[in-house]
């Protein structure tokens, strides 16, 4: 793997502004560390799965290149990371390798972070936790999981306050359900025009536009318009659907994705059958998806 000195500056540039955002959580040059390291291993993972799959099918393909941006911009520190494919792929099945080994590599990596930063944190009462920090980060089935396996049912009135590295785990698992989305261009979409036609690729991702905007728009408001208009008929039906608020970024994301388009340029051999065990692993990424989504990633309270 070749790096330029672009790749090494901008690689350096966000280990600062990370560290920088990693001293805001924790106070402390450990905190920091820990938190840059376990975001940028986790993120890197990502992106040299991809990169390991590009260059074994033969694709053209850069190594990562790492965005920074100051905390006051990005509350992580970071925009991500992301490489650049300059050549055709060739066939589905390298499409669905390629598209599917960063979310793979990334949830391995996010695990272990998430684990170790979760025994590193603590229960706190809800308006210490208001107080410190002002913000409520939604709960993920996976996190989920792993908070009750170490801290069992939280109390009433009491939240789990992460540890910078159990943060960085969270927003793994934030960022694998965002490429994970099926829809377009993302790894989601890639997955899915490997797996289905281009036609059901089509369908699929302007399905997932509008979930999106329905999630950023929340079922509450739905629910109560609905109840106004259509009287007590509704009221029984719309017990059976879940009240959520909704989180605005959602509808960012659904106009991105909009102005990427929900077309996905052909591979240069489109008959490619793919085999069981890849048809396995698309169905496992989607149980990766539905594990790391939350309708609301984040509450200011």
């Amino acid at each position: 793997m070749k790096l330029s000195k672009i790749h090494i500056v901008l690689f350096l540039l966000t280990v600062a502004t990370t560290f920088i955002t990693g001293l805001s959580f924790g106070g402390d040059i450990v905190s920091a560390v820990s938190f840059s390291a376990a975001l940028l291993f986790i993120l890197g993972s990502h992106e040299m799965g991809h990169y390991y799959y590009g260059k074994k099918y033969g694709v053209d393909i850069t190594p990562p290149y790492f965005i920074p941006a100051p905390p006051f911009i990005s509350p992580i520190g970071t925009f991500g990371a992301f490489i650049k494919i300059k050549s055709p792929i060739s066939t589905k099945r390298a499409l669905f390798d390629i598209g599917i080994a960063g979310p793979l590599a990334g949830i391995i990596a996010t695990v272990p972070v998430l684990i170790i930063g979760i025994k590193l944190s603590s229960v706190v009462e809800m308006s210490q936790h208001v107080e410190d920090g002002g913000l409520v980060l939604g709960t993920p089935i996976i996190m989920s999981i792993f908070s009750d396996i170490f801290f069992g049912p939280i109390p009433e009135g009491f939240d789990l306050f992460l540890h910078p590295v159990a943060f960085a785990g969270w927003v793994g698992l934030f960022v694998t359900a965002l490429n994970l989305i099926p829809s377009g261009q993302l790894d989601g979409g890639h997955i899915t025009y490997a797996l289905f036609s281009k036609k059901l690729h089509r369908y699929i991702s302007l399905v997932m536009i509008v979930l999106l905007i329905l999630f950023g728009i929340g079922t509450e408001i739905l629910l109560e318009a609905g109840k106004d208009s259509l009287g007590s008929g509704f009221v029984w039906f719309s017990e059976s659907i879940p009240a959520f608020e909704g989180w605005p970024g959602w509808i960012l994301w659904a106009v991105l994705l909009i102005f990427m388009g929900t077309r996905h340029p052909p591979t240069m051999y489109e008959e490619t059958d793919l085999s069981w065990k890849r048809k396995l692993l698309g169905l496992i990424s989607l149980v990766i998806f539905i594990g790391c989504f939350t309708p609301v990633p984040i509450k200011i309270v």
